[in-house]
C-alpha cells in the first residue's frame, strides 16, 4: 500500500493538553509531544489510523515511555506490521543522508531530530520527512497548528541554522512497514489525506488596508497571539498562527515596535480574532496603507487580570499612557524549547532538592539533563559554584544539579 500523507497537529486542542506518557504536571502533548505526533503520523500514512492521543495511551499501556520520553521500538509492540530498522546519533558526525533516501525510495518515511531554535545549544524537535527535493527534505512539522499537508514545507528552510543539509539532523528513526508499497503520496502526485482540516499562512486579503505585520519565517513553532501580555500559562491564548501569517496592526505607532525585543502589539487575524503579540518576533509588510488605525475599545476578556506584570494599554499620539512609558520586558513566551546541560564528570549527584543533600541518583560524564527551569536564570547559573539548576535526570526523574558541574550542550 502507498504510503498517504497525513498531518497531526501536537497543538490540536483535542489533545494539546493531555500528559505526554509518564511525564512529570506540564509534560503536554502541546509542549513536548513532537517525537509521538511524528510517529502517529508515520503510523497513519501507513494506515494504521492513529492521533497523537490515542497512541500516546496505546504505547503508555504497552510501557513505551521512559518519563515522557518514547521508547522507540515500542511501537511495533502496538503495531507489529512497523518495526524499528535503524536508530542513528549524528549529532557530532554528518547524517548518513544516503540511509535516509534509500528508506525514502522504498516508500518508508523516516522521523529525524532537529534544532528547533537558534539559541546556543540544541533544542530537540521531531519532525517527519518523506521525500527528498534537490539538496533538502519535504517534511511534515507536528508543532505548527493545521499548516496541512496541500503545500510544501521544506526542512532546511525552517532548521538548517546555516548548516549544510548532513549537519541540519541530529538522529534518525528508521521505521520499516511490511505492508508498504515502495511509493510516497506528495502534495503534486496525489490528494492528501488529512486528519486535520489544512490552513495556510494568511494572505492578508481580509485584513484592510491598514499596516501589517507578518510573523517571521524563523517562527516555527507559531506565534501565540494572547488576550494579555502575561506568558506564564497558556490560559490566554487565543490562537497560534505560523510562520508567514499576516497579521493586521490595530493599534498607533504598532510599526515602531516591530522586531524589538520586550515590546507587544495588538493585532488582528484575518479571522477577526484579536489580542497582543510579540513584536519581536513580527516583521514589516512593505506596500500596505500607513493609515492610523483607531485603539480598539478592550473587551472583558482583555480586561481580566493576569497572574504576574499588568497588561500594558496601549497607548495613543495624543495621549501616552505612563504604562507605555515604562515598557514591560516579559519573558519569552513558553514554547517547545528544551534546554539541555551535559554533565563534565562521572558521578555527578543529582539532588532531590535546590539546598538537601539527599541524594537521588548520579550521572556519567557526558550525560544530557534538560532543564526544567525558566532557561534565562538557568543559563546565567551554569558554572557557578553554590548554585543548582533544576533538571530533568537520565533516569526521567527530576531534581537538582549543581551548576558548576555542567556546561550548556
Amino acid at each position: 500500500m502507498a504510503f498517504q500523507l497525513v498531518y497531526l497537529s501536537q497543538q490540536d486542542p483535542q489533545w494539546k493538553n493531555d500528559l505526554l506518557g509518564f511525564g512529570d504536571p506540564g509534560d503536554t502533548l502541546g509542549m513536548y509531544g513532537c517525537a509521538l505526533t511524528s510517529v502517529a503520523m508515520l503510523v497513519s500514512g501507513h494506515g494504521y489510523s492513529e492521533t497523537p492521543k490515542t497512541l500516546n495511551e496505546k504505547l503508555k499501556a504497552a510501557n513505551g515511555f521512559v518519563s515522557s520520553g518514547i521508547r522507540w521500538d515500542v511501537v511495533s509492540k502496538v503495531h507489529p506490521q512497523i518495526t524499528l530498522k535503524e536508530q542513528i546519533f549524528c549529532e557530532n558526525t554528518d547524517a548518513p543522508l544516503a540511509k535516509i533516501d534509500a528508506a525514502l525510495a522504498a516508500g518508508q518515511p523516516v522521523v529525524v531530530r532537529v534544532d528547533s531554535s537558534p539559541a546556543p545549544g540544541l533544542q530537540w524537535h521531531y519532525v517527519m520527512v518523506y521525500a527528498r527535493k534537490g539538496n533538502d527534505y519535504l517534511m511534515l512539522d507536528p508543532y505548527p497548528y493545521q499548516p496541512g499537508t496541500a503545500k510544501e514545507d521544506l526542512l532546511m528552510a525552517r532548521y538548517s541554522r546555516g548548516n549544510p543539509l548532513q549537519r541540519s539532523i541530529q538522529q534518525i528513526l528508521i521505521y520499516q512497514c511490511s505492508t508498504a508499497g515502495g511509493t510516497i503520496s506528495t502534495p503534486t502526485t496525489s490528494t492528501p489525506t488529512t486528519n486535520t482540516p489544512p490552513s495556510t499562512p494568511t494572505t492578508g486579503t481580509s485584513l484592510g488596508s491598514g499596516p501589517r505585520a507578518r510573523v517571521m519565517a524563523e517562527v516555527t513553532w507559531g506565534l501565540n497571539v494572547r488576550s494579555s501580555t502575561d506568558t506564564s500559562s497558556m490560559a490566554n491564548l487565543v490562537v497560534n498562527v505560523p510562520a508567514g501569517t499576516e497579521l493586521a496592526l490595530t493599534e498607533a505607532n504598532a510599526e515602531s515596535k516591530l522586531g524589538i525585543n520586550g515590546q507587544w502589539v495588538r493585532v488582528r487575524t484575518a479571522q477577526g480574532q484579536e489580542g497582543f503579540a510579540a513584536a519581536w518576533y513580527l516583521e514589516k509588510v512593505t506596500g500596505t496603507t500607513p493609515a492610523p488605525v483607531a485603539e480598539p475599545a478592550p473587551s472583558r476578556v482583555n480586561e481580566a487580570p493576569v497572574s504576574s506584570s499588568p497588561t500594558p494599554a496601549p497607548a495613543t499620539e495624543s495621549t501616552p499612557s505612563p504604562v507605555s512609558e515604562t515598557p514591560v520586558v516579559p519573558a519569552p513566551p513558553p514554547e517547545p524549547v528544551k534546554v539541555q546541560v551535559v554533565v563534565k564528570a562521572a558521578g555527578t549527584r543529582i539532588y532531590k532538592s535546590a539546598t538537601a543533600a539527599i541524594v537521588m541518583s548520579t550521572e556519567k560524564a557526558g550525560a544530557r539533563l534538560t532543564v526544567v527551569e525558566p532557561v534565562g536564570g538557568a543559563k546565567a547559573k551554569i558554572g557557578v559554584k553554590g548554585k543548582r539548576i533544576n533538571v530533568k535526570a537520565s533516569t526521567g526523574s527530576r531534581g537538582f544539579v549543581d551548576a558548576d558541574k555542567v556546561r550548556l550542550a
